[in-house]
């Protein structure tokens, strides 16, 4: 299988992702439109990037159509030199708020109602901003799930976030232990899902057959993450491509084309990986039966090497 546009060169790329504009889907039950990539800042917490570094690809991104922007408090250290993900959106969103839909993160740290409150008035503040669109319960299969849905649980934390008019929707992300997440959509308080969905992991993890259902039935918005694999070796430095990089163009087409899927959220370290990406979404071009075929047989060989990559699937 061809992979073009891991072929061309920076200026090339650039060039051809200012052709059209990104194409939008519909953001479930929010009703948003919303440009069909969006921009994972993992990448962009460690001190290999500056903040002056970050606004400048922030800005690139955003002004090719990426509006999407997903960060969480652990992408990189606050106490590091230049500080972790959300600190290095402070200054993007001082004049582009109002652009973006801006989602963030609580996790099993501070799993009870007033921990994920905390951990949102935290983020609110690295970031310099008021409110955020989404906070997500970031990794649901890390979370204690007989106090999840108690009165002084993680849920009951977003809830009441939402009511101080500290986030406008519900989320929850993941990528191991699938079943909790149809448990969690069947509550019917949730607007949106961020799960693992790559031509490799549906073998192992299968959040495609454990979540789209659901989401469905809720009208609950999907987005793909982990569509490249996922760092080597966890190491989101900037510098460390996704385990599936080598794939990139077939890998972006598969997690496109699952129907379900309203955006594929993607690491960028860089210019050239935002317009990489982009080159490939701007053709909004499904896998053809033949190359879906032949990518799912990769991706079942792929699958046995990569066993359970990101941790237990039962529990």
């Amino acid at each position: 299988m061809s992979n073009t546009s891991a072929t061309l060169t920076i200026d090339e790329t650039i060039s051809l992702a200012d052709l059209k504009p990104l194409p939008e889907r519909v953001l479930g039950r929010i009703g948003r439109n919303i440009p069909i990539v969006g921009f994972g800042t993992a990448p962009l917490g460690s001190d290999n990037t500056t903040p002056e570094e970050a606004t400048r690809i922030l800005d690139y991104a955003m002004n090719q159509g990426v509006l999407y922007l997903d960060t969480a408090p652990v992408y990189g250290d606050p106490n590091s030199k230049y500080g972790n993900a959300e600190m290095k959106l402070k200054e993007i969103l001082k004049t582009r708020r109002a652009e973006a839909f801006l989602v963030t993160k609580a996790n099993s740290g501070r799993q009870t109602r007033d921990g994920i409150l905390e951990q949102i008035e935290e983020s609110l503040e690295r970031m310099g901003v008021n409110e955020v669109d989404l906070v997500h319960i970031h990794n649901l299969g890390d979370f204690d799930m007989e106090t999840f849905f108690k009165e002084d649980g993680a849920l009951a934390g977003l809830q009441a976030a939402k009511e101080r008019g500290l986030i406008r929707y519900l989320g929850i992300s993941g990528h191991i232990r699938p079943a909790r997440f149809t448990t969690v959509l069947d509550t019917g308080q949730i607007d949106l899902t961020m799960v693992t969905l790559n031509f490799a992991d549906r073998y192992n993890y299968d959040f495609e057959g454990a979540v789209f259902a659901s989401a469905k039935k809720h009208n609950v918005a999907v987005i793909a993450m982990k569509v490249l694999g996922g760092a080597v070796e966890w190491k989101y430095d900037a510098n460390t491509p996704g385990t599936l990089a080598s794939y990139h163009e077939q890998a972006v087409r598969y997690a496109l084309g699952l129907p379900a899927v309203a955006c594929a959220v993607i690491g960028f370290a860089n210019e050239k990986e935002v317009a990489q990406a982009l080159h490939v979404a701007r053709q909004d071009k499904p896998l053809s039966e033949e190359e879906h075929i032949a990518l799912l047989k990769i991706g079942k060989e792929l699958a046995s090497s990569r066993s359970l990559y990101y941790g237990p699937i039962e529990g």
